[in-house]
């Protein structure tokens, strides 16, 4: 297994070009990027300047992996240069994007549901719960329109995988996959943003560890609010997630995993108190519900002890601030981890 580094959320403090963040990658140790689509290689998809960036990278030592974008048609609207790309034609658009990723080695994609609408509060910043459409009609719509792009990704070789997104759960994307196929569906595991669905990291990958193929690697806390509990994301190694028992399950089904360190600040709330929300989540599981009361209930005791920082004085600064030592202790606590189950394949 490797660890890179997701190029978005405060990865890069300035603007950079492709090689340079590359270049950048490679100093600070990482065995390679991620990037959240080809467009991001190459604005046109231009096969010259997708070349250059994987011989860039292969000249480095590093790994380039991609990401797809949204594949639920009741969002894509809000990507504006997919739609360009297609000429107005969207799945035409995914399919240039799937032969782009191929054609410089990238075969296991990220996919996600939906999008973090910060602008809005409360339950709406989750498609998950729309009132102009329900989530499980936006389910069977994402379902047909993957199935639509299984061909395309059978012909390259490829797959996308879903991201546990901060929408969707582990259970939706394994009906996802046996609607579509394996071959063509797999999972791009978020090991923190389960939880802002109810659901316990470890008893997560439990689920969908046969078919992880892409991964997040994030940790969190969790406390108590008056509704549930409160997520606060933290460097691997800090917080609830046991990234050993988790790798290792995966690593019976994908040993050459490469884990994503996605890191950045903020809250999200799990109102498991409150049935509203509670009957959303048609699948919570007590044994989820119950881990994550026990990781709040160990949490609380570990900031009152001060053995963990305060939430809201940890938050305070400006990731910029802490940018560097959250991503250093990340990086050498995920090494550690592989090193300890032998799967150490990182580079720098």
């Amino acid at each position: 297994m490797k660890v890179g580094i997701d190029m978005h959320h405060g990865f890069l403090t300035e603007p950079a070009t492709v090689e340079q963040g590359l270049e950048q990658a490679k100093r600070e140790g990482f065995a390679g990027v991620y990037y959240k689509s080809p467009l991001d290689l190459s604005p046109r998809l231009d096969p010259g300047e997708l070349r250059a960036a994987a011989e860039c990278a292969a000249s480095l030592g590093l790994y380039i992996d991609l990401g797809i974008g949204r594949v639920n048609p009741y969002n894509t609207n809000e990507v504006r240069d997919v739609w360009l790309l297609g000429g107005g034609d969207y799945k035409l658009a995914m399919e240039k994007l799937i032969g782009a990723a191929a054609a410089v080695g990238c075969r296991e994609l990220i996919g996600v549901t939906a999008g973090w609408k910060g602008m809005f509060t409360g339950y709406h910043v989750y498609d998950r719960f729309r009132t102009d459409i329900a989530w499980e009609e936006q389910l069977r719509a994402t379902a047909s329109f993957l199935r639509s792009l299984a061909p395309a990704l059978r012909d390259a070789g490829a797959r996308i995988n879903l991201e546990t997104h901060e929408e969707i759960t582990t259970w939706e994307i394994l009906r996802l996959i046996e609607q579509v196929g394996e071959d063509a569906l797999g999972v791009a595991l978020d090991t923190a943003n389960v939880v802002a669905r109810g659901e316990d990291p470890l008893e997560a990958a439990k689920r969908v560890a046969p078919y992880v193929h892409q991964m997040h690697a994030k940790d969190c806390i969790v406390y108590f609010s008056d509704s549930g509990i409160v997520r606060q994301i933290k460097p691997a190694g800090q917080g609830i997630v046991e990234f050993e028992a988790v790798l290792k399950l995966i690593a019976e089904h994908e040993p050459k995993l490469h884990l994503q360190i996605e890191d950045h600040k903020g809250f999200m709330h799990a109102d498991l108190f409150e049935a509203a929300w509670r009957d959303a989540h048609p699948d919570l599981s007590l044994a989820d519900t119950m881990a994550l009361v026990r990781h709040a209930r160990s949490c609380e005791r570990r900031i009152a002890a001060g053995e963990l920082p305060d939430p809201a004085a940890y938050e305070r600064p400006d990731y910029r601030e802490q940018r560097d030592e959250r991503l250093t202790a990340a990086r050498s606590h995920l090494l550690v981890v592989l090193e300890r189950l032998g799967l150490n394949e990182s580079i720098g």
